[in-house]
């Protein structure tokens, strides 16, 4: 076949073809695009950030015309196309190209936003990730042009048939930029004129208005130690507020009440009791389980938001006891129970009484004139779980956007730093993005804001609604690696990578890395006891990127089933302490705060071998290599080389051909010479 016939065949074959065509303008008001690709009517552009706006239309190949114009009637020339004059008026035009003209090459084989973080990401003023996917194997190399400088890209992941590269810029002053691609020898270009082989137009804009906004963690939450009170069960300061029948605190497990109704009379009165313990242990910051007035244990039915729960104290205790740990230089996290409230909580009382007719009915979703329960299930109105006692809170009601707005108000007084917020992804995205998240930060702009997702959380984290999530997606992860057969290094790293590689990089340090919960049963028991697992798994929450975060008592050895088994009082007689597992943490906490790299550096893995996992944590001079290996056989370490110190036992080794032992974890620094 000639080469003239091959390409009329191609020009036939593409000229039915669709390709996404971007459209990016900045505009004080509403724009909308007016082109002889749909007959001059006029398509409405969606709002990015700041003064700007995007549209993506798919056209066939060819030249177009087309020109921008707000609600008002001003036209605005789109100054990334080329343009001509029409009379007193300015006509863009805009050529979209056939795959032919690029050796069969195409904008549909690449993908960027710049209205979109995963693409465009800015971090705050100077600092930006910039991300660009390229169809899997297409390019020799890829090149972000900066400010006239070329800077190579480094490689991100591969996924559904893109690899993604990234760059990450700082201590920069303007933003010009576009891509350069080499295949073979010939060389391609994308910029805000789509794709070229000669003329490119770059992305410039003003780090003043972008159109998107920047996101950053609070500085304190990056790498910050997290410990975790379930109040009830901590320890009980003040046998004057016990609630009736409170049970022994040290009775058998397996002999008393665990349950929501079962009570042991921890309080606000036993954390402040015990503030040298937990200074001792090292925390950053102590995350409580719900502490306000609720007739459970577990106070996730929430009776009154504005009272602490008589049976842990008052609202004056509760400022006492944060201004304590903050002069300690511990932060405070609440936790936050917005989707629902309990059926105790007065609104919901009024609306019982009242149906209809209650000031507060449309606080809840109930059909019909007031709500029915039958045996203990929610029969016409909508409930967490079900469970009658839980009725599902109105959050987009702007009475009770006021009534949370004062919760947020009254707490923010009392020195907190922030909320973890319970099933928050079964809240809709619009109270956490337009109310929640702007009234908060506007108290606090260092308000952290967690989100408990179990699963995939990206979209959370993309800078409008939460700042961190719970990450069980590491807890999952060490599940795999430590607690199963097969101990893999490699599915460890895949399943981490799935989240680290995806998710916006300035969240990864403020990450809350979780081995068990309330909601959990302890990893203690999750490895049948086995303290060298266990250690292992702790020694990876301990050095992986992200916030570790420890369920109390974790640190003595505490074992525990699923829900409620998981809750037990935690033992303050010490002869029922693992002292070695306690002082493993303590030696892993100091280690993170002699070293910088465990706390907020730079991850990366060096090697995977069945089950020997080697990775690294680097910082500026600060470099640790963290090996594991929870397999039942010694694995030969290669790679790395020259003597180093394992810092948990002071040793020092030649690294080359090292044997690393079954069910052991190292960390590492290369010795002084």
């Amino acid at each position: 076949m000639s080469k003239t016939v091959l390409t009329l065949l191609l020009l036939v074959i593409f000229s039915g073809i669709l390709l996404s065509t971007d459209f990016f303008i900045s505009s004080t008001e509403q724009p909308y695009i007016f082109g002889d690709f749909n007959g001059w009517q006029p398509i409405k552009m969606e709002k990015a950030a700041g003064s700007w706006w995007y549209a993506e239309i798919e056209l066939k190949p060819g030249i177009y015309h087309y020109y921008l114009s707000t609600e008002s009637g001003k036209r605005i020339t789109d100054p990334f196309k080329n343009h001509q004059s029409e009379g007193t008026d300015i006509l863009n035009i805009i050529e979209v190209k056939n795959p032919t003209d690029f050796s069969g090459i195409s904008e549909g084989d690449f993908s960027f936003k710049i209205w979109d973080r995963d693409y465009f990401n800015p971090v705050k003023p100077g600092e930006f990730f910039i991300t660009f996917p390229v169809v899997e194997r297409l390019f020799n190399s890829t090149f972000l042009i900066f400010n006239g400088k070329k800077i190579k890209m480094n490689p991100l992941r591969n996924y559904d048939g893109y690899d993604y590269f990234r760059v990450h810029l700082q201590d920069i002053e303007k933003l010009n930029f576009y891509f350069e691609f080499s295949k073979g020898d010939k060389k391609l270009y994308f910029g805000a004129n789509g794709l070229s082989n000669s003329t490119v137009t770059s992305f410039s804009i003003s780090q003043e208005d972008l159109p998107v906004d920047y996101f950053d963690t609070p500085e304190w939450s990056k790498g910050a130690l997290y410990y975790q009170i379930f109040p009830e069960r901590f320890a009980n300061g003040d046998p004057e507020n016990d609630p009736e029948d409170s049970q022994n605190w040290y009775a058998d497990p397996k002999n008393v009440n665990l349950g929501s109704n079962g009570f042991f009379g921890g309080d606000l009165q036993g954390v402040l009791n015990h503030l040298d313990y937990l200074e001792g242990l090292g925390i950053d910051a102590v995350y409580f389980n719900p502490i306000f007035e609720s007739p459970s244990s577990h106070k996730y039915d929430t009776a009154d938001y504005l009272k602490v729960d008589d049976n842990f104290g008052d609202y004056n205790l509760l400022k006492k006891l944060v201004s304590e740990l903050n002069s300690m230089g511990k932060k405070v996290i609440l936790d936050g129970v917005f989707n629902h409230t309990g059926d105790e909580f007065w609104a919901f009382q009024d609306v019982k009484e009242k149906g209809k007719e209650s000031a507060y009915f449309d606080w809840y979703f109930v059909k019909g004139n007031k709500p029915r329960k039958y045996k203990g299930h929610a029969m016409n109105y909508i409930a967490w779980g079900g469970y009658g006692d839980m009725p599902k809170l109105n959050v987009l009601n702007p009475e009770v956007i006021a009534y949370i707005n004062t919760i947020l108000e009254k707490y923010n007084n009392a020195g907190i730093a922030g909320w973890r917020l319970d099933v928050a992804g079964e809240i809709k995205p619009e109270f956490w993005r337009s109310h929640f998240r702007p009234t908060l930060k506007e108290l606090n702009k260092n308000a952290l804001i967690v989100g408990e997702i179990w699963g995939d959380a990206k979209v959370y984290l993309q800078g409008d609604l939460f700042d961190s999530i719970m990450n069980y997606q590491f807890r999952d992860a060490v599940i795999e690696y430590v607690a199963r057969a097969g101990h893999s290094a490699r599915k460890f790293v895949n399943m981490t990578d799935y989240y680290l590689k995806r998710y916006p990089p300035q969240v990864l340090t403020s990450l809350w890395n979780m081995l068990d919960s309330h909601d959990t049963e302890r990893f203690l028991t999750t490895v049948y006891s086995n303290e060298k697992l266990f250690k292992i798994a702790v020694g990876l929450q301990m050095t992986f990127i992200g916030s570790p975060v420890i369920y109390y008592g974790d640190e003595v050895g505490m074992t525990g089933g699923k829900d409620p088994d998981n809750r037990r009082p935690m033992p303050w007689k010490e002869e029922l302490w693992n002292k070695s597992i306690l002082n493993y943490y303590k030696k892993l906490i100091t280690l993170r705060k002699e070293h910088p790299a465990l706390s907020r550096g730079d991850y990366s893995v060096i090697s995977t071998s069945n089950s020997l996992l080697v990775y690294k944590r680097e910082m500026g001079n600060d470099v640790l290599v963290i090996i594991a290996n929870p397999g039942d056989k010694a694995e030969r370490l290669s790679g790395i080389t020259g003597n180093h110190k394992e810092l948990l036992t002071g040793e020092i080794l030649e690294m080359e051909g090292l044997s690393i032992p079954p069910e052991s974890f190292m960390i590492f620094e290369a010795a002084n010479e």
